[in-house]
């Protein structure tokens, strides 16, 4: 008979291991507490740990270089690992948690949660977070990751998931096709992972399919109330400049068109004009709205202010027709209102629908593009208006001049001389009209400033709160208190329109949000702190409104910026037209959302799938929010996995003269990673051994889940060294926050027959 003694000196008890030693917690000095010696039985069953490797008997497994019980869920806890959570659970800062709703992003999540993107569930979010991973870059490295440059495009695409697959879309209005002019567009869908263009919307009015007019601005979410987005936009030219609007759905289908009461067609004029969705009925279809218009969920068009599609022109800017109104509840009466520019419109929506739309206020100054935000903190949120050459600051329950020195507005009523005045946009031309505003925190301070577009310059406006870090560019003369002030403005070229949008995104999550712009020639990445041109990319625009966002475009976790693009013949890449795609080329960028469904985002008025909420909530109320036009990521930013690798070796084998090397990959931190992490076998002490062979992880590991990767060997003829090293190359990369336990050692492990 075969007599199978595992190594020289592992037959004893099948008690407990106390301590076997190892990198990851034991003591190192090769002592099993409580075990009997070589006469008390063998290791058949069990397995070798530690350093020098000591049995750990059956119903036991190797944790962390120590022998503990089997934890069947393999869902360990607790700050000694010695506790299995149930199956389906998790670990978070040291006890287990069960995971509450499916999300897509922290949206979806309550407050205080954030979204485990490996799970799609919502998880508290630990406090303090002991596990994360900081970016500390300044400088953006990009790569293309696809391209659709078939096409010119001169407004910005729309994302969102379409088709309910989980992975979102890309919807782009085309310009100047078959060989037309600006007005002459069409629709069409890419798929979010490769840009492959899925379907394209041909113009043939008579079989109800419109292309569309490629000087408006589109936009997505549900008019149909099957919980998909549809597509909302204007149609190429009808009659006398005017256009109609439609909605169509994931395939293509129209649902829609624009008409008045009696069933005719209601035609608009859209030039430069922005689709705004938003829901004034509280059900889970949109209404849409373009400058002091209301078109119902279902096409009816319900306001005109002055009838015959004129109110679309409303938000014109200095002469530039094309308005791109925005709606928020300016006075906490929880019914939202609609601010086409300097006028706010109040509505009052009945069953039937019965729709009565009546001016709030009308600010005194000229019309222009509107945002919203609170900018001295008291609850209540301010209107931000570019119009004709100036940013001006509004207060949203009266459209009179914000008062900067009192938030309650009590000195300004007795001294309005010390209302706050609109600012000049730097450059002083008559032509420098300014683009649609961003509101975002550029300089780290808590507090939201501004960012415009003129022709001349870009630039981001500060007001001089309490407290405030004042600055003064070019030797400007010190703002007065409550006055705007120029933080910073950089050297741009827009003479074309002038009045070109931005995108706001903190790439490193240090708090102060960068500004992504594209001027005629050229895409920048501006810090908000400073303007120091953190990424310069060639771009060509003949420009209307358009701008690059930042948005997770292919749902692989990653921000991507996405920018069009037309040909224009004086910038250095004067041909280029189409939609790019970049990525990060390291991969050190924040995640964000998924969507990005109007010219007027913010966070609150999209789900995580693309369609506008029954209730939007108060952008400027939430935490880490009191933006405009910046995407997030939300709770969760710097949530990391901590990857760690103990090495046993099973001995079933060793009567047939092979064993198993297994290592157990773990997460110990509080984010999920994906299945493909590499796990590398050696003989010898390190490395630089004898190389046995590799394999990945074949399963995805949430916060406290391990999984074990194995690999058959010979049985050495001598006691020998193995070493295993994990997340070297592998199908994924992790950026974890301790990578320094992710490699570990058994020694002098082997089989010896007698």
């Amino acid at each position: 008979m075969w007599k199978i003694t595992i190594g020289f000196l592992l037959l004893f008890s099948m008690a407990a291991c106390g301590d076997c030693g190892g990198t990851n917690g034991g003591d190192g000095d090769g002592g099993i507490d409580g075990f009997a010696g070589p006469d008390a039985g063998t290791c058949v069953g069990g397995t070798l740990c530690g350093r020098p490797a000591e049995c750990c008997p059956a119903g036991n497994e190797c944790i962390d270089g120590r022998c503990l019980p089997e934890c069947p869920s393999g869902v360990r806890c607790g700050a000694g690992l010695d506790v299995c959570c149930t199956a389906g659970d998790v670990c978070l800062a040291l006890e287990c948690e069960t995971p509450g709703d499916s999300c897509v992003d922290s949206y979806d999540c309550e407050p205080g949660e954030f979204c485990e993107p490996t799970l799609g569930q919502c998880l508290p979010q630990p406090d303090p977070l002991t596990c994360e991973h900081v970016p500390t870059f300044t400088d953006l490295s990009v790569v293309v990751e696809w391209k659709f440059d078939g096409e010119q495009i001169i407004s910005i695409p729309v994302v969102a998931d379409i088709d309910d697959d989980s992975v979102p879309e890309v919807v782009v209005n085309l310009t100047q096709m078959g060989g037309g002019s600006w007005p002459g567009g069409n629709i069409a869908v890419l798929d979010g992972q490769t840009g492959v263009e899925a379907f394209r919307i041909p113009h043939n009015p008579t079989g109800d399919e419109y292309g569309s007019h490629g000087r408006s601005t589109i936009a997505v979410g549900d008019v149909s109330g099957d919980g998909i987005p549809d597509i909302v936009y204007a149609t190429r030219v009808v009659s006398g400049s005017r256009s109609l609007i439609v909605a169509v759905d994931s395939s293509g289908t129209l649902l829609w068109k624009s008409h008045a009461s009696d069933n005719s067609d209601y035609l608009f004029t859209v030039e430069n004009a922005a689709i705004t969705l938003a829901n004034f009925d509280s059900d889970d279809q949109t209404e849409v709205v373009i400058g002091a218009t209301l078109i119902d969920h279902d096409g009816l068009v319900v306001w005109d202010q002055g009838g015959g599609g004129g109110g679309s022109t409303y938000g014109t800017n200095a002469g530039y027709t094309g308005g791109i109104s925005v709606v928020a509840d300016l006075d906490a009466d929880d019914i939202p209102e609609i601010v086409s520019g300097r006028d706010a419109w109040k509505v009052d929506w009945q069953p039937g629908p019965t729709v009565s739309v009546n001016n709030y206020w009308t600010y005194a100054g000229n019309d222009g593009y509107p945002a919203i935000a609170d900018l001295d903190g008291d609850g209540t949120p301010e209107v931000i208006l570019v119009a004709s050459t100036r940013v001006i600051a509004l207060n949203g329950q009266t459209g009179q001049l914000w008062c900067g020195v009192d938030p309650t507005d009590v000195a300004c009523l007795a001294t309005p001389s010390l209302r706050t005045q609109p600012i000049a946009i730097p450059g002083g031309a008559a032509s420098n009209r300014g683009g649609p505003p961003t509101i975002a925190d550029f300089d780290a301070d808590a507090r939201p400033e501004v960012g415009v577009a003129g022709g001349w310059a870009y630039s981001v406006y500060d007001f001089n709160r309490a407290g405030e870090d004042i600055v003064q560019p070019d030797g400007d003369p010190p703002p007065v208190a409550g006055a705007i002030f120029v933080r910073w403005s950089e050297t741009t070229q827009d003479f074309s329109s002038n009045a070109t949008g931005s995108s706001v995104f903190d790439f490193q999550g240090d708090g102060a949000a960068e500004v992504v712009y594209a001027d005629e020639c050229y895409m920048r990445v501006y810090s908000g702190t400073d303007g120091y041109v953190q990424l310069q990319l060639p771009n060509s625009s003949a420009t209307i409104h358009e701008y690059p966002l930042v948005v997770d475009v292919d749902a692989d976790g990653n921000s991507e910026i996405l920018i069009v693009a037309t040909a224009k013949g004086d910038c250095p890449d004067s041909d280029r037209h189409g939609l790019y795609v970049y990525g990060d080329a390291n991969d050190e960028w924040v995640p964000t959302r998924r969507v990005w469904t109007q010219h007027t985002y913010h966070v609150t008025n999209s789900t995580s799938i693309g369609n506008v909420p029954v209730s939007e909530s108060d952008n400027w109320l939430m935490p880490g929010l009191n933006n405009y036009r910046q995407n997030v990521q939300g709770d969760g930013v710097f949530n990391a996995p901590d990857l760690t690798v103990g090495l046993s070796v099973g001995v079933d084998k060793c009567a047939g003269g092979q064993m198993d090397l297994l290592a157990r990959v773990s997460n110990l931190g509080a984010l999920g990673v994906p299945p493909g992490v590499a796990v590398t076998f050696y003989a010898g002490s390190d490395a630089g051994g004898t190389l046995l062979g590799s394999d990945f992880t074949p399963v995805p590991l949430l916060p406290g889940q391990s999984t074990v990767v194995s690999l058959t060997i010979t049985a050495p003829v001598n006691e020998t060294d193995y070493f295993v090293v994990i997340d070297g190359s592998g199908v994924v990369t992790v950026p974890e926050c301790d990578d320094a336990n992710n490699t570990d050692l058994i020694t002098e492990a082997g089989c010896i027959i007698d």
